[in-house]
């Protein structure tokens, strides 16, 4: 799995290649650890490349949005595959983030 990181001011976008298994969850949290924090308002996860994501990758993005959460920042999953947004959906992640299907 390999995440290219853009950033344009508070907003920070990952766009996620590959499946997000307990692997994947651990580059995305790597690559989380290396924002800063106070400074992004704004986490877009682009999932238009990614097939399947397991539950290691699902703890990754509550504790994501727990520690955006704190400095009153938000989460935006975009691109999601039709099973990937069934999935969340029924997990209701729709309650905390923002979610978009491809």
């Amino acid at each position: 799995m390999e995440i290219k990181v853009s950033q344009m001011g508070s907003r920070t976008r990952f766009e996620v290649l590959g499946d997000i298994d307990e692997r994947g969850a651990e580059i995305l949290k790597s690559h989380f650890k290396q924002l800063s924090i106070t400074a992004v308002k704004e986490l877009v996860i682009d999932l238009a490349q990614v097939g399947h994501i397991g539950s290691s990758g699902i703890g990754k993005l509550l504790l994501f949005y727990k520690n955006l959460g704190i400095n009153g920042g938000t989460i935006s999953i975009v691109n999601a595959s039709e099973p990937i947004f069934q999935l969340l959906t029924e997990l209701k992640l729709n309650a905390i983030f923002s979610i978009s299907k491809k």
